[in-house]
């Protein structure tokens, strides 16, 4: 994507977002979608929502959750993750329960994406 012709906030902005880290994308992502949904509907919603101003965003969030289920940080860190971060209460609320969690919300936010992608075409 061609940025020259974004003002100059824009494309700090941009820049800075494309430098995140998984984890920190990942976290961030947690952050955003979780702490206030009551169910997984209501995180589907707020996905469908969002991609319908900016799919680019939800890209670079499922790269991220791929990238954190494919080099595994430290034990404890996905359920701290889920468990703290999303104040989200898994049934089995271990890494390996975050993990799967983890993989479930990247299908999802790869069926929102392909939806707004397929939608704009």
């Amino acid at each position: 994507m061609d940025t020259s012709s974004l003002p100059e906030p824009l494309r700090v902005r941009m820049a800075e977002l494309n430098a995140r880290s998984a984890m920190k994308t990942l976290q961030d992502f947690v952050g955003r979608y979780l702490p206030d949904a009551d169910s997984i509907d209501e995180v589907h919603a707020e996905l469908r929502y969002a991609a319908g101003f900016n799919v680019t965003l939800l890209r670079q969030d499922l790269s991220a959750i791929e990238a954190v289920l494919a080099d595994r940080p430290a034990p404890g860190v996905l359920a701290r993750l889920i468990g703290w971060e999303g104040n989200w209460v898994l049934d089995d609320p271990s890494d390996e329960g975050a993990a799967r969690f983890l993989g479930e919300l990247a299908q999802l936010v790869r069926s929102v994406v392909d939806e707004a992608e397929s939608g704009a075409r």
